[in-house]
């Protein structure tokens, strides 16, 4: 099977028609595949960028140590706040039922926490809370790319554990513990890639979730993503943040390291991450612009991201001209 058709898009919305095509596809998904498929992962031709966007621009506040804008930002809006009932604070990572390598604290813990989360970048980081094609519930990190577009990990939207397609997905950008300051939306339209919806190859677990309108992408922004070459990959200082499960919940934690290793289809470092954190960005800042370069997925120490290769891209570029 050809690395291009794993990164075939699919969507929630396309059941029927896999129904249909999986019988004269079966023999072919049985093939033997290599891990590192035999693309050239973009390597050829100038490196691509889609630009990030800060959000409607409203009348700002003077930045003064120590007072909190949260509060004055979010009168009279959407904000809310929410009770953190033991269910919520107890929720599993989605990735517990798909596989054992969790994500990980490589040595001393640096992450520090985010509080609050309203200013850019960290609004476009979102807690989602996950029901599963079963009914059970789940947490993952998703972030916003487009108007309508939070793209996550692949298993945070499509569980073969759990049955298959999400139910459904709150997502709540710039959640701080009980503090929702731009309130949330449920999505339930997402879309994958078939290299993980029928393959399950972690190089391929990544996924997207289109919300009903654009109202709260277009209120908080997005980031950008870009296809860069291995060279320019390598030793890069990149940045991460997500909702850890080993934290208090709906509390965001960054951190930021180097990449120490670059293959076709994943990206390496040495970040500490935890449970939760699955489909968190991994992110360049440059120029005053945030790029996605991967969305990370799976520990190990060192981690490991879904790395934005051509095909990748090209997806995430047609998800997200579905918010427009």
């Amino acid at each position: 099977m050809s690395d291009q058709k794993n990164h075939k898009s699919v969507s929630s919305e396309d059941v029927e028609e896999f129904e249909e095509n999986f019988e004269e596809d079966e023999t072919e998904m049985h093939e033997a595949v290599s891990n590192e498929g035999d693309e050239s992962g973009g390597e050829a031709g100038e490196e691509i960028e889609e630009d990030d966007f800060e959000g409607v621009e409203e009348a700002g506040i003077e930045e003064i140590e120590g007072f909190d804008q949260s509060y004055a930002l979010n009168e009279g809006d959407e904000s809310e706040e929410v009770v953190l009932t033991k269910e919520l604070k107890d929720l599993p990572e989605a990735g517990t039922e798909e596989f054992e390598d969790p994500e990980s604290v490589c040595g001393r813990d640096g992450r520090v926490r985010i509080s609050p989360a309203t200013r850019i970048p960290w609004r476009w980081n979102c807690q989602l809370i996950i029901t599963k094609a079963n009914g059970t519930r789940s947490r993952c990190t998703g972030w916003f790319i487009g108007p309508r577009t939070v793209m996550t990990a692949g298993h945070c939207v499509y569980s073969h554990a759990a049955g298959g397609w999400a139910r459904q997905i709150e997502v709540i950008p710039g959640m701080d513990a009980r503090s929702r300051p731009f309130g949330s939306q449920i999505g339930t339209s997402f879309r994958s890639v078939i290299g993980w919806t029928r393959n399950r190859r972690s190089t391929h677990d990544y996924g997207a979730i289109i919300l009903p309108n654009n109202r709260l992408g277009n209120r908080v922004g997005w980031f950008g993503f870009a296809n860069l070459r291995s060279s320019s990959l390598r030793n890069l200082l990149v940045n991460n943040a997500g909702y850890a499960g080993d934290k208090p919940f709906g509390t965001l934690w960054f951190n930021a390291g180097r990449i120490t290793r670059v293959t076709l289809r994943r990206l390496y470092y040495m970040i500490d991450t935890f449970g939760g954190h699955s489909g968190s960005p991994v992110w360049l800042y440059r120029r005053g612009h945030r790029y996605g370069v991967g969305i990370h997925g799976y520990g190990g120490c060192p981690n490991k991201a879904v790395r934005i290769v051509r095909p990748v891209f090209r997806n995430m570029l047609a998800w997200k001209r579905l918010g427009f």
